[in-house]
């Protein structure tokens, strides 16, 4: 999912990264620091410094897809709900 963040940002609406996706990139960072101490031996620790942002990530993306959706539909000359059938 970071990977998906960190490649494809370009592809983003907003000027800037939205929350939910620098907190899932922390997330992750978060879980790397883990598993390095892990690698060392360590293993007091069982999850991330950050806790995955679950709520907020389904939020933007349902927003950000609908508004999309609705964009879609508008340059294709459809509303919203209308039948994609021509008459």
């Amino acid at each position: 999912m970071r990977d998906v963040v960190v490649t494809k940002a370009d592809l983003l609406i907003e000027e800037e990264v939205p929350s939910a996706l620098l907190q899932l990139c922390a997330h992750v960072a978060g879980y790397e620091i883990t598993a390095a101490q892990w690698a060392e031996g360590s293993y007091e620790e069982h999850l991330s410094l950050i806790p995955f942002p679950g709520r907020e990530l389904r939020e933007h993306t349902r927003d950000r897809f609908t508004h999309l959706k609705t964009e879609q539909a508008t340059l294709l000359g459809r509303r919203r709900g209308r039948s994609d059938r021509r008459r």
